[in-house]
């Protein structure tokens, strides 16, 4: 009789085991980038600064830097857990300056059209999260205008290139559509060069390793073959 209940129990205890590991794998299955799927990504910022500053009872707000950005990217998985993409996209940064006599406040803007070819890895950390290391280049072409009083602006062509590696990228995935991106720095090379007339030119040139512990978040969207 002892020797039944305990065939009984090794039964049921195996029957367990078996349906837990079904249910991982399957999981795992689940949430799995597989060759031939895609995606739909992209980052967005908007940042303004302002001061007030006040003399007597007359107070004048004065703007400070602004910058818009957004990069729209598209990715493809080429094999099991590796995806390549190109991101395209606009930003613009716009400073105070002190030209003219002028009593409009004015700026100088740096525009620049953006095209950057991604690549992604995926690493399972665990059902559901995954450490995605990214590298990427990219060129932008846009003007650098310096406001000058009375509707006049000055003029040249601007030309970037940047390269990188986010190692602090970090991925949940709620859903097997969605996947929530978390990055906390980047390692990261920057050129951009101003071309002030046909026979002179500088570029400023910048390496960058940043640790951000506030981490920005960006949204994945999946879709399959």
């Amino acid at each position: 009789m002892l020797s039944l209940r305990c065939q009984i129990l090794k039964y049921v205890v195996m029957k367990k085991l078996l349906l837990i590991s079904l249910l991982m794998v399957s999981a795992f299955s689940l949430f799995a980038q597989e060759k031939g799927d895609m995606s739909i990504s992209g980052s967005f910022s908007w940042t303004s600064q302002s001061a007030k500053e006040k003399s007597g009872s007359e107070s004048v707000v004065v703007k400070g830097d602004r910058t818009f950005s957004i990069m729209p990217e598209f990715h493809y998985f080429i094999c099991d857990k590796f995806s390549v993409g190109l991101g395209m996209g606009y930003s613009l940064n716009k400073t105070p300056n002190e030209e003219g006599d002028s009593e409009d406040q004015l700026f100088n803007k740096l525009g620049l059209f953006l095209v950057q070819p991604v690549a992604r890895y995926y690493v399972s950390l665990g059902e559901k999260f995954y450490f995605v290391p990214r590298f990427y280049f990219g060129v932008g072409v846009g003007k650098y205008k310096q406001e000058l009083g009375d509707s006049k602006t000055e003029d040249t062509d601007v030309a970037a290139f940047n390269i990188g590696l986010s190692l602090l990228n970090f991925e949940f995935k709620p859903c097997n559509k969605l996947g929530i991106m978390f990055n906390a720095g980047d390692l990261k090379y920057e050129v951009s060069t101003v071309k002030v007339d046909s026979d002179n030119k500088y570029s400023a040139r910048n390496f960058n390793l940043g640790l951000n512990l506030g981490a920005t978040i960006g949204f994945n969207y999946y879709f399959g073959k």
